[in-house]
């Protein structure tokens, strides 16, 4: 498993070698400014975990939207909106969102974060958490299913109880919530669906439909 470390186009990269000298004044300090073409703008240097994933570079760094990236075209991905979804735009901390059901109380929306977004582990008990539901041990969030997402397997969770999301101002009961957490060093990508137990439900092949549809642009 390797890291990748990518660098733009064009950008001077400073090289500082050390090496081993007979005399007495010690280490002496090399330094090697160079530009950087092509083939050398992705640099293979440590094992890591984010290889594990093989997460598009421009997937796993975002940071979320702040408003700005609402035309499909500004987004680094493609995605096929299922029928019945009608997206939002405008909302931070999130790169994608659509609202579903009679008086849109469905929600379903894509995020992503920069390094480890917090960890697998403590994202899925965040998310059980808001459904009233008890934490899980690194053992049990280790053994939950997967789902695909951009082609790869991420994390699933599926979770029914009275929802009370972050700001929330009063506790909805009889909810359920549906997730996909893909994480590495490189980032974390989150696809979350909450709304009434019947409504997400009758949802349920639209998620899968959604989250198979994400891919990468080239």
């Amino acid at each position: 498993m390797k890291t990748h470390l990518r660098f733009l186009p064009g950008l001077a990269v400073m090289a500082v070698l050390m090496s081993s000298c007979s005399d007495s004044s010690g280490p002496r300090e090399i330094t090697e400014v160079r530009e950087l073409s092509g083939g050398d703008q992705e640099i293979r240097i440590v094992d890591s975990p984010a290889e594990r994933f093989r997460m598009p570079s421009q997937m796993a760094n975002g940071g979320g939207n702040t408003g700005k990236a609402d035309s499909a075209d500004e987004l680094p991905f493609t995605w096929n909106t299922p029928e019945g979804w009608s997206r939002q735009t405008g909302l931070p901390m999130r790169d994608l969102s659509f609202s579903f059901g009679e008086n849109g109380e469905g929600e379903c929306y894509l995020s992503r974060l920069p390094g480890a977004g917090g960890g697998l582990v403590a994202n899925v008990n965040r998310w059980r958490g808001q459904m009233g539901q008890e934490p899980l041990s690194e053992e049990e969030v280790a053994a939950l299913p997967s789902k695909s997402l951009f082609g790869l397997e991420g994390t699933f969770i599926d979770v029914t109880g009275d929802f009370s999301g972050m700001g929330a101002a009063e506790t909805k009961k009889d909810y359920r919530l549906l997730g996909v957490i893909l994480t590495s060093e490189a980032g974390a990508v989150f696809v979350k669906m909450t709304g009434p137990a019947d409504l997400v439900a009758a949802n349920e092949a639209n998620f899968d439909q959604f989250c198979a549809s994400l891919q990468p642009k080239t």
